[in-house]
């Protein structure tokens, strides 16, 4: 009986011993397979990270290969558009595999530079390139081999810096009053002892040759729907104000704007190039020089021939007079100089017809709109350019002198409303008797460039000015503005409107005299925008496949 039991014994550690083994097998097959995934996972990591460096090292050779340089210089791939179309050809590559020291080594790259399928050929200086990396894991024993892909879109462009904002100055800017911007607003670098970004309440305008103050409500805001972006070491005076910004029509306590230092390749707008260039897009044979001023190149040189028969209106006994003649205009279909034969001045009073080729005026230009007209041409004025009444554009004007807008409506072309004037000025830009003392507003679509290094000033104390589009110096720029309403009828004296009781100050946001908005619209009509000599890169996230 003992022995028998012994046997049971015996049998039961077998049994257990056996059952031991092989749950000390399933633990060690479980950890093999744990320690597999984790290598798996380890792998994996090297590998995004592996492909997302290549990304980041084919932007930085773009970038050296279209550096930031000198605002004069004029790079070969930028003295024509078919030179930087070669440019970029240049860079296209399928499939290459990566053969740089700069990743782990563990993994094999290949990578393509395509021109994406969102490039438009028909926009100057300008295309949109996809960027793409696969990786795929060295061979190991036991170990799966594995694959990652990411792209990425990078748009290279030369379509200056400015219509991407609503307000700017390369220099300083100073806000006198609350407006309401609807946008981004750009502040440069003057280098002075003072802040280049002043706000503060109180608002300035001039009554005859007095400069007086204006002291807005003590509970109106600076209402701002975007950021600011300040050039490196530019600095702000009143951006820290309690209670005074605010990104909402119902105000927050305690909001401040947002606010912070961009990216040090933002560069500046070189005006005497852009309007060669502009010329040059539709010069036959030898092209413009880029080394001599505009009003040389374009109208003194001897490549531009001058029309032959003025395109100008006759009357009876009198001959030809200063106002174009429509049905001569719209079928000049090639670059010809324009002068006019009797008067200092050309008037526009009637709509140009839709053409690309610009057309070249030596002198002054009024647009004197009588009743609305329609003007979808570019213009080229070596002299000032004056807009009244009510204009529709969707092109580029370039003037060699001050740009004056008096007393104007300023629309869009298009159904949708999104086209816009693009007014660029070497001089100043002037905004006269906008809306003067009225409580509803017109508005001007317009994106508005000065080139001039002297201070602009823009009073939307007594004007009541509505911007869709932008508003931008290179010199030192100036806005005042009031927010509420005058009591008297518009056409009452300047003096009186100005009278501490026939005026009311309110903190609405909606009573603001001073409305800008951004019209990214603009990009619509991108084969009549201006560019500038210098290239800059946008980058979109990478995105794994």
């Amino acid at each position: 009986m003992k022995q028998d039991e012994r046997g049971y014994v015996l049998i039961l550690v077998l049994v257990t011993m056996a059952a031991l083994a092989v749950l000390s097998l399933a633990a060690i097959q479980v950890n093999l397979a744990t320690n597999k995934q984790t290598i798996i996972r380890v792998d994996e990591t090297q590998l995004d990270a592996d492909v997302k460096s290549t990304l980041n090292l084919l932007v930085a050779d773009l970038k050296t290969t279209f550096p930031i340089h000198d605002e004069a210089d004029v790079p070969n791939y930028m003295k024509s558009e078919q030179a930087f179309q070669d440019e970029i050809n240049s860079l296209l590559v399928s499939n290459q595999s990566y053969t740089g020291n700069q990743l782990s080594g563990d993994n094999d790259v290949v990578y393509s530079i395509e021109r994406s399928t969102a490039d438009r050929t028909d926009a100057p200086f300008t295309t949109v390139l996809t960027l793409t990396a696969t990786g795929t894991t060295v061979p190991k024993a036991e170990q799966p081999k594995q694959t990652a892909t990411y792209t990425q879109e990078v748009y290279v462009t030369a379509l200056p810096s400015f219509l991407y904002y609503v307000l700017g100055s390369d220099e300083q800017l100073t806000v006198n009053g609350p407006p309401k911007i609807t946008g981004n607003i750009f502040v440069g670098n003057s280098d002075a002892s003072t802040d280049e970004l002043n706000v503060q309440r109180t608002a300035f305008y001039q009554l005859g040759s007095t400069k007086k103050s204006l002291e807005n409500s003590s509970t109106s805001r600076f209402y701002l729907d975007g950021k600011i972006d300040l050039a490196p070491g530019a600095t702000c005076e009143g951006c820290d104000l309690n209670e005074y910004f605010t990104s909402d029509t119902t105000p927050i306590a305690g909001e401040k704007p947002q606010i912070g230092e961009i990216d040090s390749s933002f560069s500046p707008f070189n005006f005497d190039y852009s309007i060669i260039q502009y010329v040059n897009r539709f010069q036959s044979g030898t092209k413009l020089s880029y080394e001599n001023a505009p009003g040389t190149s374009i109208f003194n040189s001897g490549r531009i021939p001058a029309i032959s028969s003025p395109p100008y209106l006759e009357q009876p006994n009198l001959g030809l007079t200063e106002y174009i003649d429509k049905q001569q205009i719209d079928g000049i279909d090639s670059l010809k100089i324009i002068t006019s034969p009797v008067a200092a001045s050309t008037i526009i009073s009637e709509s140009v017809a839709s053409s690309n080729v610009p057309l070249l005026f030596d002198g002054d230009v009024i647009i004197e709109a009588v009743r609305p007209i329609t003007i979808s041409r570019p213009l080229i004025v070596n002299g000032n350019l004056t807009i009244r009444g009510n204009v529709a554009f969707n092109t580029t004007v370039y003037a060699l002198k001050d740009a004056f807008i008096d007393r104007a409506t300023i629309t869009g072309v298009s159904q949708s409303q999104n086209s816009s004037l693009v007014l660029l000025a070497k001089g100043k830009v002037l905004l006269n008797r906008i809306n003067e003392f009225e409580r509803t507003t017109t508005p001007l679509q317009a994106f508005l460039y000065s080139d001039s290094e002297e201070k602009s000033k823009l009073y939307a104390v007594g004007s009541l000015i509505n911007i869709k589009g932008g508003l931008y110096s290179r010199g030192p720029l100036e806005i005042n503005t009031l927010r509420g309403r005058f009591l008297l009828p518009p056409q009452s004296a300047k003096e009186a409107h100005f009278a501490t009781d026939n005026q009311t100050q309110t903190d609405n946001i909606e009573e603001s005299r001073l409305i800008m908005t951004y019209n990214e619209g603009v990009f619509e009509q991108i084969n009549t925008l201006p560019v500038s000599n210098q290239l800059q890169l946008f980058t979109a996230r990478p995105v794994k496949q």
